[in-house]
């Protein structure tokens, strides 16, 4: 009997029938090539595209749906659904909101050209500090408090600066559809941050599209934002002018730490 067993096997082992075998004879995988880092001209050039397109917008509003990682203590990784909106005029009004599912947030952003104001308007707290300024200037100084605006980044693509200095990678995809708009699909690196953009084809070049993924945190998380544009918003001055709602209680601007500072 012992004969017919080793026969048996013999035979599996020689038509690579038998999984031990294999595995113990299989050749181990390759490693993964090292892949040098591409910036693709092209990829940069759409980029700075849009920027360009986003400086001439003297008004705009741009509302998105947003999706995001939430890394849990455990490790898992859960999705938290969200809205945020912009209306904003150039050089210095701003309204913004933030609202997150499953979650107490839901924030509105004031800048009247004077003064920048954020309001829980669950929790019916107010702040306000002195901002004078442009868009950009007050963006970049309240991220340097660790406070960020919802969609920021449509205020550093707009800048006359170069913002593009720090990317490692940059390269285009492909063609694709967002939501029944004609786009371009663009992946980039940078230290810490790999980023996906779909911008709109034609004379229009907006971001539609957003797909944020944070490398030097655990699980990777992502931010995922689809954005709706009105080019030519009516917009009142009152929209950007924060008036206490009744029951609501002010309470202290602080300066927040950085992350450099810590």
């Amino acid at each position: 009997m012992n004969r017919l067993i080793q026969a048996f096997i013999l035979a599996l082992t020689v038509l690579g029938l038998s999984d031990a075998a294999r595995a113990e004879d299989a050749p181990a995988a390759p490693a993964a090539p090292s892949v040098a880092p591409v910036i693709e001209p092209q990829a940069m050039d759409a980029l700075r595209r849009m920027g360009a397109y986003l400086r001439t917008l003297k008004a705009f509003s741009v509302t998105s749906e947003t999706l995001t990682d939430e890394v849990l203590l455990s490790g898992q990784k859960v999705q938290v659904a969200g809205t945020s909106t912009i209306i904003a005029r150039r050089p210095d009004r701003l309204y913004a909101t933030v609202k997150k599912d499953e979650t107490d947030l839901d924030r509105e952003y004031f800048y009247d050209g004077k003064t920048f104001t954020i309001y829980g308007k669950n929790v019916k707290y107010y702040a306000s500090r002195p901002a004078p300024g442009t868009l950009r200037e007050v963006v970049e100084a309240l991220a340097d408090k660790g406070i960020s605006i919802p969609l920021a980044d449509l205020f550093s693509w707009g800048s006359n600066e170069d913002t593009t200095k720090v990317i490692t990678s940059a390269v285009y995809i492909g063609p694709a559809t967002i939501r029944g708009v004609a786009t371009h699909h663009y992946a980039f690196r940078q230290p810490d941050v790999d980023w996906q953009i779909w911008i709109e084809k034609g004379k229009s070049p907006l971001p539609r599209k957003l797909v944020v993924t944070t490398t030097d945190e655990e699980g990777q998380p992502q931010y995922m934002a689809l954005l709706n544009w009105n080019e030519s918003p009516k917009i009142s001055d009152k929209t950007f002018t924060f008036v206490p709602p009744k029951g609501s209680h002010k309470i202290v601007f602080a300066d927040l730490p950085t992350s450099s500072s810590k």
